[in-house]
């Protein structure tokens, strides 16, 4: 037994042991991981979401892709809310202030959800609600993140943290979102995701009080010195403008045209910022890397008609997924932070492709020829892919960090992400592609499995970029 006298010596020992062990835990960390942690634990809504398009607004899966693209465009106008936070602080605050509106734009788009939208056009304008208000927050974290940070490794251990994070507030609610879509239904569960906005925007205080380079003042020279920062938010602008105006017109091939102008744009705004060969040489290939696309909602729709998963069991999964996920970032964190990008892409790459096979042999009955029931047979292919989720972007986001300059965190940070970000636009525009032409529908899922082998073998092709990047990667 223990000698009650050791305690309180031993006490401050574990503490120290346990803050190491989070990297140094510091109060100025908590509105970082609190947007985060939140951020992941958005999945609450994600069975509640699947069938909510499912059922109540009967959207095909060419669909779902389509409204996919027009979500995935606030994240590539990061830009915007960057440069805004920077530069124009509000009532002296220049990432407090940002942090709480994004808070109450994705508390108000949840809210509306659970009001009663139940058109196609209601849905998309609450869901962009939601999505612009996590790009706000995200923004903030991000710039947090750079400021305060000492040293590069400490910058590394925070941005792994986050990712931590991220996937703690995934497996808090993985089970959850399927209970609560088939306990409470889709609208209620809206109802009970608006909390998350709201834990973000009780931790601004801490803004003010623990991050010491949070009250630099906006940034007025480097990367946004001469009117730069104007051009940023005047072309993030416009961008937007032009991208609503398009929808609202119903423009042919106004997606496409959004597309090609946004690849522009950001190329533009990136080479009047200013940033180094070998960082543009790693986003293009990591743009091939999340621009290759899904098989969109068609094999969620087939699981749940052909195979009868519920919504319990799609939580389950979830759940797993997420621990694995974050099991993996644990296993591999020293490795991704330390081994160059080109590395992590190339055996991630092989190795998700090689796991997907399961999936496309669930389709054929390869369980049954298996002796295995389809949800066991799923939850095994869970397993074994999981843990490859979340370990392409941290050392990238690494990289990010480390050209980031003092005073316009938020800017350098918000510009490359709207590149990743437009990638994951360009997926599901070509997602929608591939849905339109094998033509999976509710009643029809006959071509599903071609479609299937179809992007797993497109998911190969960035694996042609990544002799370039590791050319760049050597001198540094």
């Amino acid at each position: 037994m223990t000698d009650p006298a050791t305690l309180p010596a031993a006490a401050p020992g574990r503490i120290a042991a346990l803050r190491r062990g989070l990297g140094g835990m510091r109060l100025a960390y908590v509105p970082i991981l609190a947007t985060y942690f939140c951020y992941g634990a958005s999945g609450i809504i994600g069975v509640a979401l699947l069938y909510f398009q499912k059922d109540a607004l009967a959207l095909t899966p060419a669909e779902v892709a389509g409204i996919g693209f027009w979500l995935g465009l606030p994240w590539s106008m990061k830009m915007v809310a960057g440069v805004a936070s920077d530069v124009y602080p509000i009532f002296g605050s220049r990432r407090g202030a940002y942090l709480l509106l994004g808070a109450l734009g994705s508390a108000a788009g949840y809210a509306a959800l659970a009001a009663g939208v139940g058109t196609k056009g209601g849905y998309l304008l609450a869901m962009l609600a939601v999505t612009v208000g996590f790009m706000v927050q995200d923004v903030v974290a991000d710039a947090l993140s750079v400021q305060v940070a000492e040293t590069d490794a400490e910058m590394g251990q925070i941005q792994t943290l986050g990712r931590m994070a991220l996937l703690a507030g995934s497996i808090s609610v993985g089970y959850l979102s399927g209970w609560l879509a088939a306990r409470i239904g889709p609208r209620a569960t809206f109802g009970v995701a608006t909390a998350l906005p709201l834990l973000v925007a009780a931790t601004v205080p801490l803004i003010r009080i623990a991050a010491r380079a949070a009250a630099a003042p906006p940034a007025t020279a480097g990367p946004l010195a001469g009117g730069k920062a104007r051009l940023v938010l005047g072309v993030g602008l416009a961008y937007g403008a032009l991208g609503v105006a398009l929808e609202v017109l119903d423009v042919a091939y106004a997606q496409e045209i959004v597309l090609v102008v946004s690849a522009a744009l950001i190329g533009l705004l990136l080479r009047r910022v200013g940033i180094s060969r070998a960082v543009v040489i790693a986003a293009i290939v990591i743009f091939m890397f999340r621009a290759t696309p899904g098989v969109g909602q068609g094999y969620s729709y087939w699981a749940i008609d052909a195979l009868g998963f519920d919504q319990k069991f799609l939580g389950l999964l979830a759940q797993v997924s997420s621990i694995l996920s974050l099991a993996g970032l644990l296993v591999f964190r020293k490795t991704i932070v330390e081994r160059p990008v080109s590395f992590t892409l190339f055996w991630v790459v092989l190795a998700g492709t090689v796991l997907y096979l399961p999936s496309i042999g669930l389709f054929y009955g390869l369980n049954e020829w298996l002796g295995m029931s389809a949800r066991t047979f799923a939850f095994i292919d869970t397993t074994i892919s999981a843990p490859l989720a979340q370990l392409t972007m941290v050392p990238m986001l690494v990289l990010i960090a480390r050209t980031a300059p003092r005073g316009a965190e938020a800017t350098m940070f918000a510009i490359m992400a709207s590149l990743m970000n437009l990638a994951l636009s360009a997926s599901e525009l070509f997602t929608r592609y591939l849905n339109a032409a094998y033509t999976v529908t509710q009643t029809d899922y006959s071509n599903l499995g071609r479609l299937m082998i179809t992007v797993g073998a497109l998911g190969l092709l960035p694996l042609l970029a990544l002799p370039v990047l590791r050319r760049h990667e050597a001198p540094d």
